[in-house]
């Protein structure tokens, strides 16, 4: 048996049965908890006049989502906290921030792993004037949803005198549409998985206007096949325009079906721990899913219109996955597939145009360039390893029982082609010890090999000594086993030159 509970919202497309109340509703107080609330009961509602029930000044602090990778499919309520509803780059606002509370709400608080609404808030003052202020977030604290309000300065509505005031309120459409058809998205495709074996541990979207690809976390990586599999069994489903709804329970409310008692049970551990004394909804897709969730969700799968899963990291031929521990599987759906398909489009054509082919052909060709790639590190390293033998052929050809060598090309400037020389200097002369230092850019490389430890160590402890002088701190490393390496910070000059030199000169007496 299912309840209505009065007032009845505004008529919008969504069936009468999407929201399905299965306990009396008689005793629900006028002020809406969530749960309750008018986004959750009709999805497509835009905007409500309701009445304020209370207002206070805010904190200014930026909020931050919290927990948004911690979230598992089936979690049923939200954090007290969410993402900020200010774009990157956007401009500081003006004015005071106020938090409001109204009896009822088209406006959603983060919950669900969904990100919070934005949208409007309309009072009037005494003499009717219609006055709009900026709801910049909505939040969750305990059961109530507290609606962030900016306030300019100078405004003639006084917010600590607005409680009992009609006001309206109207949710920013193309955010909401976004979250919710990515959120009933994530739902569809974790139920397709789910049913393969693979369960979602956790999920995440980015706010919009973000075209980023939300997730789900699996057990294991996906081949190619499987992800594309995935992707058609949605979509049909999606073409099916299979019915979403709503049942709504009270928490704490002891289950007497003995199968579902362990399921209760988990959905509880979910919640958080101040949501108490609340209700419980799980959302439904025709004959694919059922699972607890506050968010809000699209009255039947035809909102999503187009459900995306990217190409997995695994070889696209490959038959098995390339990761067996947690991975991430991305998705689009609704009007974030269609941005991310512009945005992949126009960066299918840079990328041709930057290897001057067409975007049909790019493949082949990043292929042949890779592989010409490929084949020239090869060269380049066997060319390498024949130059720092022959640089450590000609360091052992000196007489001296230390040796050193400097470099100062680019090519040659990294620790391996140092020790390559030293290799092969240790290697014709065991007993005796070579320095190497390499001064391109900024830092300047410095190497001491030797098979006698004690000689090498010493001979790097005096170095280290010399250049760095006074700034202990500018040359950083360390060894064992008679090789030793630092990193010199700063310009190589003709005081790093003298000091090594007369370094050098020491330990030859």
């Amino acid at each position: 048996m299912t309840y209505d509970l009065p007032p009845a919202l505004p008529a919008t497309a969504t069936p009468a049965d999407y929201s399905r109340i299965h306990f009396d509703p008689s005793e629900v107080p006028a002020k809406r908890i969530v749960g309750l609330l008018a986004c959750q009961r009709d999805p497509l509602l835009r905007s409500l006049t309701s009445r304020v029930v209370v207002t206070r000044p805010a904190c200014d602090a930026p909020l931050a989502q919290k927990g948004r990778d911690r979230k598992k499919k089936g979690s049923s309520e939200a954090s007290s906290a969410a993402t900020s509803a200010a774009p990157s780059g956007a401009a500081t606002p003006t004015g005071k921030l106020w938090e409001v509370e109204l009896e009822d709400t088209v406006i959603f608080p983060e919950g669900g792993g969904q990100p919070w609404d934005t949208g409007v808030l309309r009072v009037h003052d005494a003499n009717g004037g219609e006055h709009e202020f900026a709801v910049e977030a909505c939040i969750r604290r305990g059961l109530d949803a507290v609606h962030r309000v900016r306030v300019p300065d100078g405004s003639a509505i006084d917010f600590a005198q607005l409680a009992g005031a009609a006001a309206t309120a109207e949710v920013h459409w193309d955010r909401r549409l976004d979250h919710m058809v990515t959120h009933t998205a994530q739902h569809l495709l974790s139920a397709v998985l789910d049913a393969k074996g693979l369960p979602t541990l956790s999920w995440g979207m980015g706010q919009y206007p973000s075209i980023d690809a939300p997730y789900v976390e699996l057990p294991r990586g996906l081949t190619w096949a499987e992800a594309q599999a995935a992707e058609e069994e949605c979509n049909a489903h999606i073409r099916a325009g299979l019915k979403v709804w709503i049942d709504v329970t009270m928490q704490g409310v002891a289950e007497t079906d003995e199968e579902r008692k362990a399921e209760v049970e988990r959905e509880f551990r979910a919640i958080p721990k101040d949501y108490t004394g609340g209700v419980i909804r799980h959302c439904n897709i025709t004959g694919v899913d059922r699972n607890a969730c506050c968010g809000t969700q699209c009255p039947d799968l035809t909102h999503i219109s187009f459900l995306h899963v990217l190409p997995p990291s695994s070889p696209h031929a490959a038959t098995t996955p390339s990761s067996t521990t947690p991975t991430r599987l991305y998705f689009v759906a609704g009007t974030r597939a269609i941005g991310h398909l512009q945005h992949a489009s126009r960066e299918l054509s840079r990328a041709g145009q930057a290897v001057n082919v067409g975007r049909n052909d790019l493949f082949e060709r990043i292929s042949k360039i890779e592989a010409n790639r490929f084949e020239q590190a090869e060269a380049g390293k066997a060319m390498k390893g024949e130059l720092a033998r022959m640089v450590g052929d000609a360091a052992a050809a000196q007489t001296q029982p230390v040796v050193h060598v400097h470099r100062s090309e680019k090519a040659t400037h990294d620790f391996d082609f140092l020790g390559s020389v030293a290799a092969s200097f240790v290697d014709a002369r065991p007993s005796d010890t070579i320095v190497l230092t390499s001064a391109v850019s900024p830092p300047a490389l410095l190497l001491v090999q030797s098979k006698d430890n004690d000689r090498a160590k010493a001979a790097f402890d005096a170095l280290k000594a010399a250049l760095a002088g006074d700034d202990k701190a500018r040359v950083k490393g360390g060894g064992a086993r008679g090789r030793y390496m630092a990193k010199v910070e700063g310009k190589w000059g003709k005081a790093e030159a003298e000091a090594v030199a007369r370094v050098l000169e020491e330990l030859k007496a």
